[in-house]
């Protein structure tokens, strides 16, 4: 991990309808760094400002105060310097168009030639243990299948960010796990650094090097945890006493600022 700083949030709001009279506070006085090559989970409860923040940062919305660089850039200039990958819940893939269709499809986009984007959406599908399904299409994959077409598609561009909006939250259990150590077995190999929203404690403890734990609404950054799990993150991990610690210790932290929230209403 660099002390390169790729996320720097200073007292960042979002207010919907700010001129409104149902105006809504979604994030309020954010204040947060993700250094090169972290993996960082967001963690709160439903309305938190999680996705809001995530969205902010991906410029897929813009705040109403504050400050926010991404990559050294405002998030319009790292967007258009196609400085970051985004997946979401859901895949978002194309039916008509071939597995490998879809993971060059932004590549395509971008007017990168045929030959090139071709080999690098293979280069892709093997990364993520899908060359055998280059030729099928979407609809004959399973959901987790799919949702590492969209990893792949979004890591098409060589990124040096990516936002995940709970990507795996659609999943059963047992999908989900395994989808779990298949993104830290990418996240290892290509060095990118990761922001995850997500629901789950288990999940953000498992995947991340540190949690961020955010208030309710409006979203404040409340307090983080570091999380120092050995590694490579196996399975057996996840029994490991250090882990069910650290689970302890991110549902406490959760737990407390849930009261907090409670005691001031």
């Amino acid at each position: 991990m660099s002390d390169r700083v790729v996320i720097d949030a200073d007292a960042l709001g979002k207010v919907f309808d700010a001129s409104g009279q149902k105006s809504v506070t979604a994030l309020h006085d954010i204040n947060l760094t993700v250094r090169a090559g972290e993996f960082v989970s967001l963690l709160g409860p439903s309305g938190c400002g999680k996705s809001t923040l995530l969205r902010v940062m991906a410029d897929l919305t813009s705040p109403t105060s504050g400050r926010i660089e991404v990559n050294g850039k405002n998030p319009e200039q790292a967007r258009t310097s196609r400085d970051y990958g985004m997946v979401f819940q859901q895949p978002g893939l194309f039916d008509w168009r071939s597995v490998l269709g879809n993971v060059e499809l932004p590549l395509q986009l971008a007017g990168v030639a045929k030959s090139e984007r071709r080999s690098r959406a293979r280069e892709m599908l093997e990364l993520v243990r899908l060359s055998d399904f280059a030729r099928h299409f979407p609809w004959q994959l399973s959901g987790g299948m799919q949702q590492r077409v969209a990893i792949a598609r979004a890591l098409t561009g060589s990124p040096k960010l990516l936002f995940m909006d709970e990507p795996l939250g659609a999943l059963d259990e047992m999908n989900r796990e395994y989808l779990q150590g298949e993104l830290l077995r990418i996240w290892d190999s290509t060095k990118t650094t990761i922001v995850f929203v997500t629901h789950s404690v288990a999940e953000a403890v498992f995947l991340s090097n540190r949690v961020v734990i955010m208030s309710p609404r409006p979203g404040q950054v409340a307090t983080t945890v570091d999380v120092d799990l050995p590694a490579p993150r196996t399975a057996e991990v996840r029994t490991a006493p250090e882990f069910y610690d650290t689970v302890t210790e991110v549902r406490t932290a959760l737990h407390a600022v849930l009261a907090g929230e409670e005691a001031v209403a």
